[in-house]
């Protein structure tokens, strides 16, 4: 007996369902249709035409199937279903899933065509076949068809429910063939395959078995609160052993999943799968948007807790496995750090490295040769190029994109890159101070620096010793023309010259450095002018009187005019003789400061005479706090290899090859008073 039922719902929703584009998430639908029906066996069968083409879709169970009565009120609306609030099956009192009674309906976005085969006791007790067919030409028409069934020859009882679709052309069906759908169902099914463990699941061929699947299993009895009330519930999170799945799955107290929130984007380096139990959560249904939307919901303080203590517990594994990683490393002899690292610096930097290393661990292969060539490359980049770390290891072990994008988000989510840049910042800044005072103080080394072509050039590669402020080089070694060009065009006046500038006495003038700065305070613009004498030299009044007449070229020249400049001369020198040191030691006055004209109308100038240990105490007390964190107190030895490093083609001859580390001298010797 045939029969027509017009399904009681807008043509616009049925369209909208039946062109969903979530494959897998239809086919678990019709698998928890079956399930729901009581059944211990689905079968999920995938009909290829051709090599790659989807030609059928079935899902066949042992269920109790669909009765002609139900069949007719089924079909015959949608929404309003009698699983939508959770509950239990009649005969196994298993948790129902459901939802809202639209799973028939989904079964369009499988196939054009639709056939459900189903056998059941009546009410009466007969076995009846029921044939439900619709089309999607005509998808609120379904065609029922009711007849009586053979009792069946064995034990079994007969019943079950046949899915049929086919007839469907789209791209998205060919999800189904991947490996990940098999994954996806396998998460989507795991709480309730592993309670109910008489109930098999097969997928194109493959048994669904999430035991075989899981790595290892977290559980913990959690509470939020809400419209001051305290919620428990209860979550349980999964690890695979492979995959990329990674959800959060909204369960009622059943574990049967209400929602589920794809969180590929968080934690990329596990497969997991987080399975919050809150009973009252099919009452919430379709709320995850409103979340999103910061809408008034209980989900957005679940969501919120949930996700605090999943990020907590794949951290925790995340040090397990590294420890595990580095130790393994350490017994091949491949780990290119100490055990104990001593000092800040040393511990961020290799906290860093067991960071990154063993995020890109699945790229570090190869023999032991190997892996140490790797893991040294690693380390030399994150000391010294921590910016560019990614594009060279994305150059040297080909890391795929989803690897790139991973360590971009690590080194995004860590300050700890940015701690060894700072740190190696400062110790190469304190070795080079403990060499600069090594070249300036030493008797024997002193006596090979020369002013112009050592001390000069190698400090235009060390401005920040006379000051961070300081950070355009003008120029060195220049006339006073060209300190008047460099003047201008820091002040953003026209540049070009009109004729040379002049000392006091006509002659011209060479200045050693020339540095400038921008007060961004009051817009004032600060020039350092310094003349360097040789370690040997130190200064008299005639090198102080040098240096007043660079001050004065200035003071008697209108085309340096700018009210808002100020000229900082300095002469500097490891010593100032006697006859020098009342000019420099003056009452009201700063230590040092030689002259200081009343300011000008167009300029406001300053000598200083400056000595090596006042401007090498400066700088290290610039120093001192982060020195201090990461416990670095230089050697001679590691000072001057770093000078060799850095400014060998500077260095005197006798300088350049490692010799003997002289025995230090007092603390006299390498602070002479001024």
């Amino acid at each position: 007996m045939a029969d027509h039922v017009l399904l009681e719902a807008g043509d616009d929703l049925v369209r909208q369902l039946s062109h969903e584009r979530e494959a897998v998430k239809a086919v678990l639908e019709l698998v928890w249709n079956s399930l729901d029906a009581d059944a211990t066996k689905v079968d999920v069968t995938i009909e290829r035409s051709g090599a790659t083409g989807i030609d059928k879709i079935v899902v066949a169970d042992n269920g109790d199937g669909i009765t002609p009565e139900k069949a007719r009120t089924a079909f015959k609306q949608v929404g309003n279903s009698d699983k939508r609030v959770g509950g239990t099956t009649g005969r196994l009192q298993r948790p129902l899933h459901g939802k809202a009674g639209r799973g028939r309906l989904r079964a369009f976005a499988l196939g054009d065509a639709t056939r459900w085969t189903s056998t059941a006791r009546a009410v009466d007790g007969q076995l009846m076949r029921t044939t439900i067919e619709s089309e999607i030409s005509r998808r609120t028409t379904w065609r029922i068809d009711t007849q009586p069934a053979p009792e069946p020859e064995t034990d079994s009882p007969g019943t079950g429910t046949k899915v049929e679709l086919w007839g469907k052309q789209a791209s998205h069906l060919n999800k189904l063939l991947e490996s990940k759908a098999a994954t996806q169902i396998t998460a989507a099914l795991a709480p309730y395959l592993l309670t109910w463990t008489d109930v098999r699941v097969s997928y194109d061929g493959q048994r669904i078995d999430p035991q075989t699947q899981i790595q290892a299993e977290e559980e913990e009895n959690l509470s939020f609160e809400y419209e001051d009330q305290t919620h428990p519930f209860h979550i349980r999170l999964i690890h695979w052993r492979t995959g990329t799945e990674r959800t959060i799955a909204l369960c009622d107290a059943a574990s049967a999943p209400v929602e589920s929130l794809d969180v590929a984007a968080e934690h990329a380096d596990f497969s997991y799968t987080a399975y919050v139990l809150w009973e009252p959560m099919p009452l919430h249904r379709n709320e995850i948007p409103l979340v999103t939307l910061g809408g008034d919901t209980p989900l957005a303080p679940l969501l919120r807790t949930a996700r605090e203590w999943i990020g907590a517990r794949l951290e925790e594994r995340r040090r397990r496995q590294r420890r595990q990683l580095v130790e393994r490393w350490i017994e091949e002899g491949v780990y290119p750090y100490p055990r104990r690292p001593e000092g800040d610096q040393a511990r961020a930097e290799q906290a860093t490295f067991d960071l990154v290393a063993t995020s890109i661990n699945r790229h570090i292969t190869g023999d032991r040769t190997k892996k140490r060539l790797t893991l040294s490359l690693l380390q030399n980049s994150l000391r010294h190029n921590p910016d560019e770390m990614v594009d060279i290891l994305e150059n040297v072990l080909s890391l795929s994109g989803d690897d790139v994008s991973h360590l971009h988000g690590l080194l995004q989510q860590t300050s700890l890159s940015n701690i060894i840049r700072a740190s190696s910042i400062v110790t190469s800044r304190l070795q080079f101070l403990t060499a600069l005072e090594h070249l300036v103080f030493d008797v024997e080394t002193s006596g090979v620096v020369k002013e112009r072509d050592h001390l000069h050039k190698i400090l235009e590669r060390e401005l920040w010793v006379f000051g961070e402020e300081f950070n355009m080089m003008r120029s060195s070694e220049i006339g006073l023309t060209r300190v008047l060009e460099h003047h201008r065009r820091a002040i953003g006046w026209d540049p070009t010259p009109d004729g040379p500038v002049r000392a006091v006495d006509g002659g011209a003038r060479r200045v050693d450095l020339m540095l400038s700065a921008e007060s961004h305070e009051h817009d004032r613009v600060r020039h350092l002018v310094i003349e360097l004498k040789a370690p040997a030299v130190d200064a008299d009044r005639d090198q102080a009187n040098q240096v007043d007449d660079y001050m004065q070229a200035v003071l008697k020249e209108p085309r340096f005019a700018n009210v808002e400049t100020t000229w900082d001369f300095y002469l500097v020198v490891r010593s100032v003789k006697d006859r020098l040191k009342p000019s420099v030691r003056q009452a009201n006055k700063p230590e040092g400061l030689y002259s200081e004209p009343t300011q000008f109308e167009h300029a406001s100038v300053r000598v200083w005479v400056r000595t090596w240990s006042e401007i090498l105490h400066e700088a290290k007390q610039r120093l001192e706090f982060v020195r201090k964190g990461i416990a670095h107190n230089p050697s001679l030895e590691q000072a001057l290899a770093y000078l060799r490093h850095r400014h060998g083609d500077l260095l005197p001859d006798q300088l350049r090859q490692p010799t003997t580390v002289p025995t230090p001298r007092s603390e006299a010797a390498h602070n002479p008073a001024v």
